[in-house]
């Protein structure tokens, strides 16, 4: 395995175990459960297609920040 699959599958995993994390306390569990599932596919079939990794980069979700910060300041004011 090269370096920089290597290194793909590390950031991944940081990426899909936070955010699995995140949507769990949101308790958004079914998100959670899909985010595992799409990781999981992700990884078994990360080796066949060394050549267009691009097709397989997870994206940060832009909205997630909003509802973040929607959930702390309902903490906040509770």
């Amino acid at each position: 395995m090269t370096n920089f699959i290597r290194k793909r599958i590390d950031v991944a995993t940081c990426w899909a175990t936070n955010r699995i994390s995140v949507m769990d306390t949101l308790e958004k569990y079914e998100d959670s459960y899909a985010i595992a599932e799409e990781f999981r596919e992700w990884i078994l079939h990360i080796g066949e297609e060394n050549e267009n990794l691009k097709s397989s980069v997870l994206n940060f979700p832009n909205e997630l920040k909003e509802l973040l910060n929607q959930k702390i300041n309902e903490n906040l004011i509770e």
